[in-house]
């Protein structure tokens, strides 16, 4: 089990204006709990979590009151579960596989932002994915591939725009020594175009294909 909080001032991503000047910081708090099982004498781990991420006094604004801050009025939270898989199908067969399902609210919004109670939101994807496996060949070559997926993220806290779901494919190609090894990746296989971050106003895009050759020497 977890539990943590933090806080965000009112300038951590936005220029400080006369209100965020005398706010008070905005409050999260975060609760896990879960379990992992090593299973067929550690050919097979399994990890599970609950977790809820909340903001109990989110920022909200309302221009018909004549006071010198933002209302710490809001309330957001996100309820998921984790499920996470690794291991050996075969001693040459390594395989990862992940999945988040999330369900994302705003629990409480008064002033200006009172429209966007009970929506999603911003940047709150109802699930994410990812799968990677790798398999030894000949001669200490390895090949290996797989796909992160991220559910569709809304724009803005009224759930008007949304940026699309998106599935990623990633590839790799390595040769081992004892004292070294050599790897070609290849990010983004099929040049697919997603988004890394969805925020209000803009967005940041995904990168898009890319290769990598790397060497590293064990000592």
């Amino acid at each position: 089990m977890a539990y943590g909080t933090s806080f965000n001032p009112s300038a951590e991503l936005y220029s400080l204006d006369d209100r965020g000047a005398n706010t008070p910081p905005e409050k999260s708090r975060n609760v896990e709990v879960g379990d992992k099982w090593v299973l067929f004498e550690g050919d097979l781990s399994l990890r599970t979590a609950l977790f809820r991420s909340e903001k109990t006094n989110e920022r909200n604004t309302d221009l018909s009151v004549s006071i010198a801050e933002n209302l710490l009025s809001g309330k957001r939270r996100t309820d998921g579960i984790e499920i996470e898989a690794a291991g050996r199908i075969t001693s040459k067969w390594e395989v990862f596989a992940a999945i988040a399902l999330m369900d994302g609210k705003i629990t409480a919004a008064t002033g200006q932002q009172a429209n966007t109670l009970g929506k999603v939101q911003i940047n709150t994807p109802d699930y994410t994915a990812s799968l990677w496996s790798t398999y030894k060949l000949f001669a200490n070559w390895k090949v290996g591939g797989g796909f992160e997926a991220v559910g569709k993220r809304y724009g803005n806290n009224t759930d008007t725009t949304e940026a699309p779901k998106y599935t990623r494919w990633d590839a790799l190609v390595a040769y081992e020594q004892r004292s070294y090894e050599v790897k070609f990746n290849v990010f983004n296989l099929f040049n697919e175009d997603y988004y890394e971050g969805v925020y209000q106003g803009h967005v940041v895009p995904g990168t898009k294909r890319v290769l990598y050759l790397t060497t590293e020497f064990k000592f």
